[in-house]
């Protein structure tokens, strides 16, 4: 009858003390889990950052830049800061079917000057990819005639959910 006792003694104290770890890990942990809204923001992150990137093209044919690359965009600029329709065209086709925002910055004497290209409306979810062209101002249009030279864009394209 000892030896039953003894074992019943052992096994209330073994359940006590798993008990106690179970409860004193559950306290010290933290779970982190991504909610739906951060995944979509890192997934729009990705897509705006790998949409910069394709059209990061410094390949010139006929000595001109291809008109739907980052470089072509710039190049054919005019005061009106309207970028060309087959940039457009193909910026449409990358981040389909998210909405965006285009604008660039560079720095004139001394002045960094931003515009906005393709003006929408972000919602507040919205996220921003952004990546540096550099061009001799050999290839600018007359328009970024007080541009340093060489003169460095950034292109910054927010895109969010429809």
């Amino acid at each position: 009858m000892d030896k039953a006792q003894t074992f019943t003694l052992e096994g209330i104290t073994a359940a006590i003390i798993l008990l106690l770890v179970m409860y004193t890990f559950f306290q010290t942990s933290l779970v982190v889990s991504p909610t739906w809204s951060e995944l979509t923001d890192a997934q729009l992150r990705l897509l705006a950052q790998d949409a910069l990137k394709v059209l990061d093209n410094s390949t010139k044919v006929a000595n001109s830049y291809l008109n739907d690359s980052l470089q072509g965009l710039i190049s054919t600029l005019d005061q009106d800061l309207k970028p060309n329709k087959e940039f457009i065209k193909t910026l449409d086709k990358l981040v389909f079917p998210a909405n965006y925002k285009l604008e660039i910055c560079w720095v004139e004497r001394e002045k960094i000057r931003c515009s906005v290209l393709i003006q929408n409306n972000p919602t507040p979810e919205a996220v921003v990819g952004f990546r540096y062209i550099v061009m001799p101002k050999s290839d600018l249009p007359r328009f970024f005639s007080d541009a340093e030279d060489p003169a460095v864009f950034e292109v910054r394209l927010t895109l969010w959910r429809p």
